[in-house]
């Protein structure tokens, strides 16, 4: 990946390199999406207010129609930057932003449900009662 990145690798290696972090950016995304619809009923919450107004409204499909609008709005900005060999590459380096980005996302959302499900296992503590 880092010779597609540095240019050294023909433009058909850099097409198929693209592709692949499309693809991985694709994947994150909807790993993203689902590990916050598994969070949010356990007690998380969404930290885009768009996308936490769009749950509550909607649920998780209204959540999983906005995070596909994003992402196809992303990947076709992507797409369509000129297609020169050094535009590609720039186009490579952006998508593995992304990635990078979003995976750190789904990093941190399996994070925060490990939390929450720890969390929902500790024994309740009760009020002393007192009897007279």
């Amino acid at each position: 990946m880092l010779r597609v990145l540095r240019s050294e690798v023909s433009l058909r290696g850099r097409n198929v390199a693209f592709g692949l972090v499309l693809s991985a950016y694709t994947l994150f995304s909807l790993l993203d999406w689902l590990t916050t619809t598994t969070a949010l009923p356990a007690g998380g919450r969404e930290g885009n207010p768009i996308a936490a107004s769009l749950y509550t409204e909607y649920g998780p499909t209204g959540l999983l129609v906005f995070k596909t609008l994003v992402v196809a709005v992303i990947i076709g900005v992507l797409i369509f930057i000129p297609r020169r060999v050094m535009s590609q590459r720039v186009a490579v380096w952006v998508a593995t932003a992304f990635v990078i980005v979003t995976a750190a996302a789904v990093v941190g959302n399996v994070h925060a449900l490990a939390s929450l499900q720890h969390a929902n296992l500790q024994p309740k503590s009760f009020p002393e009662t007192h009897l007279i």
